[in-house]
């Protein structure tokens, strides 16, 4: 099976929350190599989540209605 035939197979929520998992990690990342802690970055990334799941998910209809899975 194709990866564009494994996206077409996943439903939007999948699709939002590969996007999510993907840029809390990048952004955990770089906010303990920038000196945060971890319990701060956690904090500030978890009230990032609603506006994240908003924007992902404009992104991934856009995506759709352009054809791109």
């Amino acid at each position: 099976m194709s990866n564009r035939e494994m996206v077409k197979e996943m439903t939007k929520d999948e699709v939002i929350k590969i996007m999510l998992d993907s840029i809390n990690s990048d952004n955990l990342a770089m906010c303990l190599q920038n000196g945060m802690s971890e319990e701060e970055a956690n904090k500030q990334i978890e009230q990032s989540q609603p506006s994240l799941v908003f924007l992902f998910g404009n992104i991934y209809d856009k995506l759709k209605a352009a054809s791109l899975f």
